[in-house]
């Protein structure tokens, strides 16, 4: 017997809509913990409590009754009391803001600095197996969003960055596949309980992306330039010393270096979870589909 009542904080922001789609597509009870009870971009059918994420209390008042929360909020440090609210509630599954990169099975992306406050997140939850019952996913880069913003490969005229060459596999997946995951953990809990879980829509690499794009407009013009992924590391790692103004550029360049070094582990393309949480397998059609819609 899966969970059927779930909450969700954080709902509005790149993923959580996806999410929030999937989870009202299969037909589940879906509860939006709002910290501004904003509902403009938020499907009719869902409930939404206005709460104060800052406080236990309300958080706790908000998921009585609910079996499964799924936490999509920016800030890592703020998850633990998040988790201690859920615990308190009676909330049986944690589902944290993880959905990226290798942090549980990499030692050097869970050591990326800034990315680490996420190992401390899944090392809290480890604490409190006996109280409240977690999944955590690993995704990678979300696939749509990284073409999008020009990450993976620049479709839009602007000139692509090509990361050690471009050839670089990793495991990508797609918004809406997130979405279905989420679905799957509810659908399974007892296989999906305390551990990572691992999903892709595909395993790609740059060019491979940009190859697409150039069989569906042959007549345009895709610039490159190529820089390696340890320069990359090297200015993550200057901007870090340089103070919070450097922050955000500090942490995209980590992000860039736990997709394309080899030591991150971003490739699970041989051992994921897809059959289990019902994410398909992109072929190369349905790959270069996704490439035309975003062109």
């Amino acid at each position: 017997m899966g969970y059927t009542k779930v909450a969700v904080s954080g709902a509005t922001g790149n993923l959580g809509p996806s999410i929030v789609e999937q989870l009202v597509n299969a037909g589940l009870d879906v509860t939006i913990l709002s910290q501004s009870g904003n509902t403009s971009a938020l499907p009719s059918s869902v409930k939404v409590i206005k709460v104060d994420h800052s406080s236990q209390e309300s958080v706790t008042s908000a998921l009585k009754g609910i079996e499964a929360y799924v936490c999509l909020v920016p800030n890592h440090g703020s998850q633990p009391p998040l988790i201690d609210a859920a615990i308190a509630a009676g909330v049986q599954r944690f589902i944290p803001s993880e959905f990226g990169s290798n942090i549980s099975g990499s030692s050097k992306t869970a050591n990326l600095p800034l990315l680490g406050s996420k190992k401390q997140v899944e090392d809290y939850l480890a604490t409190k197996a006996n109280e409240i019952s977690y999944t955590i996913v690993h995704n990678g880069l979300f696939l749509d969003w990284g073409i999008q913003i020009g990450l993976i490969a620049n479709l839009k005229g602007g000139k692509t960055t090509l990361f050690d060459g471009g050839d670089t596999e990793f495991s990508s997946t797609q918004l809406s596949d997130i979405g279905k995951a989420v679905v799957g953990i509810l659908k399974h809990p007892e296989e999906t309980k305390n551990r990572t879980v691992y999903i892709q829509t595909a395993l790609v690499t740059q060019n491979k992306i940009l190859g697409l794009a150039k069989k569906l407009k042959p007549d345009a013009t895709f610039e490159t330039e190529v820089v390696k992924i340890a320069d990359v590391e090297k200015a993550a790692y200057e901007a870090l010393q340089q103070g919070p103004e450097k922050i955000g550029e500090a942490i995209y360049g980590f992000v860039k270096v736990s997709v394309w070094d080899p030591e991150c582990g971003a490739n699970w393309s041989s051992k994921n979870d897809n059959a289990l949480l019902g994410v398909k397998d992109a072929t190369d059609e349905d790959l270069e589909k996704i490439v035309a819609r975003l062109l």
